[in-house]
């Protein structure tokens, strides 16, 4: 037991995120920020000068009467509408660093779903990008009563266009604040952040982050990017396609200061014929996004005329399709695939190389780069099945992912059902089928939404679009389950050609290609879908991903005609 003395004169150090900033200036004070919007001028600005506008910011934040939090009670929510820009990045240190919370307010979900997750997150002060979304102002207003300010932003200078009958307050008058001088004191466990779920599954379900699990999981992630092959380093030129509304951007406005990378580029709202130019005159080397915002580099107009070889991107919230893996490397880019939720921070796994797996060929480390990996420190990890029990480390048995890490969703707001539902037996289970291999890695089989049960058995809708993507005519694909009447569900495939094969590509070429894998005992037979059906494009998610959702409820008649 600690003396009463001892109590007395101890500092007690709390893991709060304006630690990382602390760090990250006094180690590298001169390190680049630059902020180069479509359409706009480039800004650039050192972590020093960086660290100088979050003060400024949280001391005008905390003029607006803002309550600090405490242990696991939340205190008071700012919400912010916003692209990826240095305005966002001094928020997401701001904010939390005065006790308050962080609300990301998802930009792609529908206008009713944004006014649902804010009327959850009661918001006190309402921070909006008004080049883009001042529709949205007054319908929020008007239904969101918790809002007692609102501060605008623009890049064009622009101004409201009615009153709103709050206070209006300009972003650029946050930063004419006197700067805060030192940071309050606040408890490690404290929450830092709100999110909510894409809600692809119903509405949207909020939970939140603590400081402490955010900078335990900064800390992890910004170590586990060293391995091979990424080797991240300071020299790297960062900048990330993950929306910084979504689950805190996979962590890299914290984790990239925290690197130390020599520059760190912020492109606003994506255009990617602006991000493949700033790729080029800012040399950036080290990204990470979802496949399709891959697949959109790789095949945008202009993208030829680029060289991508010194890219190094990682690929999370789907799996990585072996045909967009292999059209990467053939750009020269090294490409792995990482894992985790926004229940999770998100990050849980990452699929670098250890060092026995240094001599192996290509073909052996490109099936590890689209496993979904292996534990980054600090989590624990179970793939079990509907006893809670192990399932075989196989490679082939099914199971759910459970994990344990400091960083996880300690309830979902408003839900005790969902959140007694997620964390049974002392593990939080994801909703994630999986496989287990003897060394540890793990690869997503798919959602348990989305595999498809046929005739009482399991069909991994993933490994299909894996093996379907690595057909040459083949774009994008996605399989889903579609009701049959004597099977329960079968796949059927529904496919984005690639230029010049539209219309020349037909379901037998999809088929005869599946086939091959048949005849290797790859796959069995009556996985082969049903039906393949041709589009011009897939529905996304607000994050970007395919919305399997929408594709099951557009063709849940294709196999009773």
């Amino acid at each position: 037991m600690v003396s009463k003395e001892v109590k007395s004169f101890f500092y007690e150090f709390q893991l709060t995120l304006d630690k990382v900033l602390d760090y990250a200036v006094t180690a590298f004070p001169n390190n680049e920020i630059v902020y180069w919007p479509s359409g706009g001028s480039r800004t650039s600005v050192t972590f020093s000068q960086l660290a100088d506008r979050v003060r400024r910011v949280s001391a005008a934040l905390m003029d607006l009467g803002l309550r600090p939090g405490k242990a696991w009670e939340l205190g008071s929510r700012v919400a912010v509408l916003e692209w990826n820009t240095l305005r966002y990045l001094d928020l997401y240190y701001a904010v939390p660093s005065i006790g308050a919370v962080l609300f990301t307010v998802n930009a792609l979900l529908a206008p009713k779903e944004i006014i649902y997750t804010m009327g959850v997150a009661k918001p006190e002060v309402f921070i909006v990008n008004i080049d883009y979304f001042e529709p949205l102002i007054k319908p929020v207003i008007d239904n969101v009563k918790s809002i007692k300010a609102v501060v605008y932003m623009s890049d064009k200078g622009k101004e409201p266009s009615q009153d709103y009958g709050v206070k209006m307050i300009p972003y650029e008058e946050l930063l004419k604040h006197e700067p805060l001088r030192e940071f309050p004191e606040i408890d490690e466990r404290t929450p830092a952040t709100m999110l909510f779920t894409s809600g692809t599954t119903g509405l949207p379900k909020g939970g939140y982050h603590t400081h402490r699990g955010l900078v335990l999981h900064t800390l992890s992630t910004a170590l586990s990017i060293k391995n091979p092959p990424m080797n991240v380093s300071q020299d790297d030129v960062a900048m990330f396609f993950v929306p910084m509304y979504h689950v805190h951007a996979w962590g890299y406005p914290w984790s990239t200061m925290l690197n130390g990378h020599r520059k760190i580029v912020y492109p606003g709202r994506y255009d990617w014929g602006h991000i493949l130019k700033l790729i080029h005159e800012e040399g950036v080397t080290f990204s990470a996004g979802v496949p399709t915002i891959l697949y959109n580099l790789l095949n945008h107009p202009d993208s030829p005329k680029y060289d991508l070889s010194r890219l190094k991107f990682v690929i999370g919230g789907a799996a990585l399709p072996e045909g967009l893996l292999k059209a990467a490397q053939a750009r020269g880019m090294t490409v792995i695939s990482g894992y985790g939720l926004t229940e999770t921070a998100p990050v849980l796994t990452i699929a670098h190389l250890r060092p026995e797996h240094k001599d192996l060929s290509p073909e052996k480390k490109n099936e590890i780069y689209m496993r979904t990996g292996i534990v980054i420190p600090l989590v624990q990890l179970r793939v079990v099945d509907e006893q809670d029990n192990d399932v075989p480390k196989d490679g082939k048995s099914i199971g759910e992912i459970a994990v344990r890490a400091p960083w996880l969703f300690r309830e979902y707001i408003g839900d005790p059902e969902k959140t007694r539902n997620a964390w049974r037996n002392g593990w939080f289970h994801t909703g994630d089928a999986a496989v287990w291999f003897p060394d540890n890695y793990v690869k997503i089989a798919d959602r348990l939404k989305d595999v498809i049960k046929s005739g009482g058995e399991w069909i991994p809708s993933l490994r299909l679009e894996d093996l379907i993507s690595t057909h040459p005519g083949v774009n994008l694909v996605a399989v889903v389950g579609i009701p049959h009447e004597k099977w329960g569900e079968r796949p059927v495939a529904i496919v984005v050609p690639k230029s010049g094969y539209e219309g020349r590509l037909t379901e037998d070429d999809i088929k005869n290609h599946l086939m091959k894998f048949v005849e290797k005992g790859e796959i069995p037979k009556w996985w082969i879908p049903d039906k393949v059906i041709f589009v011009k494009e897939l529905p996304l998610t607000s994050t970007g991903k395919i919305d399997k959702k929408v594709l099951r409820d557009q063709f849940k008649t294709a196999l009773s005609k």
